[in-house]
């Protein structure tokens, strides 16, 4: 980051450039001609070219510079400014939704709705009201659907209060109850979710009727995923595992990345048409693809695992047929092991990372 900002810096104008009223995002390099240039630019318009770029991903960037490098932000500010950029509003709502993701509250939430564009509001509304239901604040999750959504989106809220409130008083004569509205939920997902909740709400008090919960959650995903949400779906039902059966969890993790494997071969024929995530035959564990990212996933929850059973971490590891995805995991659960911080996934779709791309 603090080469990247003494990089930004260097520029000195906003000229001979077309290009410098884009948004943040991916940096884009420019090496040799431009399109619609007469000449090759020389190597201190590239510099300087590159070096605006840079300025105008950075400003998404103030809230992390803040936090990693405070003494850095002040510099960028007044770069920016003197460069008349410092009032993008595009890139003040980015920072506010950083800013609002990262203290994931409800009330971070609704603020942020309140001043976000029309056509994403009620979408922010939902999210803040069903965060308030995770919180356990039943009022304050209806009291936002009420103001805020459409018939559709309270009717979700309410079914999401409702399930809550069941969660925090399960018990077993209500499991005919419990089932009738699992059976009435729109998807298998929807259904996971809410077991997990149950079997987390009664864990303490009712530790058998939590571990029925969560077998009927392993039941919904023990079968052959079609998406990414189902991946993910697996994930967390093995995370819930960890602490009562971690042998149920690695069994989750291992039929997971049996068809990750089958994806990743997929991807390699296809590389260059429909995806593009192999560099020179070689898996790009960087890429801005959601094949890549779930990769990823399935080797941090192997590193949450070691910890509990390092040797069955490490042979699962070996499941993965690809060298990239095995090394990394087993680099994950070597650093969380020896009380490091797993690699964070930090290349999710949408987030503004930096991407030199040489041409």
């Amino acid at each position: 980051m603090d080469n990247a900002i003494t990089a930004a810096l260097s520029v000195t104008s906003l000229a001979a450039s077309g290009n410098n009223n884009r948004g943040g995002g991916g940096v884009r390099v420019f090496r040799g001609a431009q399109p619609n240039q007469q000449s090759p630019p020389d190597e201190t318009q590239v510099r300087q070219n590159n070096a605006r770029m840079l300025l105008v991903s950075l400003q998404n960037l103030l809230p992390q510079i803040d936090q990693y490098l405070p003494e850095r932000g002040q510099a960028v500010r007044q770069k920016l400014t003197e460069l008349g950029m410092g009032n993008n509003a595009n890139a003040n709502f980015g920072n506010q939704m950083r800013t609002a993701m990262q203290q994931g509250t409800s009330d971070s939430l609704v603020a942020a709705a309140s001043t976000a564009p029309p056509q994403i509001q009620s979408r922010l509304y939902q999210q803040a009201a069903q965060k308030a239901v995770d919180e356990g604040n039943s009022d304050r999750a209806l009291q936002i659907a009420n103001e805020h959504l459409d018939e559709s989106g309270k009717n979700s809220i309410m079914q999401a209060v409702d399930f809550k409130r069941m969660a925090t008083n399960a018990a077993p004569e209500k499991l005919n109850e419990i089932k009738q509205k699992l059976a009435a939920l729109p998807s298998d997902s929807d259904r996971v979710k809410y077991l997990l909740d149950l079997s987390t709400a009664i864990q303490k008090d009712n530790p058998k009727l939590a571990l029925r919960f969560l077998d009927d959650a392993r039941n919904l995903v023990s079968k052959r995923v079609t998406n990414y949400q189902e991946f993910t779906d697996q994930l967390k039902v093995a995370d819930a595992f960890a602490s009562q059966d971690p042998k149920r969890s690695f069994e989750l993790l291992e039929m997971g990345i049996g068809q990750l494997n089958e994806l990743l071969s997929a991807a390699a024929v296809l590389n260059g048409f429909e995806v593009d995530i192999y560099k020179e035959g070689e898996l790009s564990l960087r890429a801005d693809n959601d094949l890549v990212t779930m990769v990823a996933r399935y080797g941090q929850e192997l590193a949450a695992l070691a910890k509990i059973d390092f040797e069955h971490a490490r042979m699962t590891a070996d499941r993965f047929q690809l060298s990239e995805p095995r090394l990394n995991a087993k680099l994950s659960i070597v650093q969380n092991v020896l009380g490091g911080q797993p690699p964070s996934n930090n290349f999710r779709r949408g987030q503004n990372n930096f991407q030199f791309v040489m041409r």
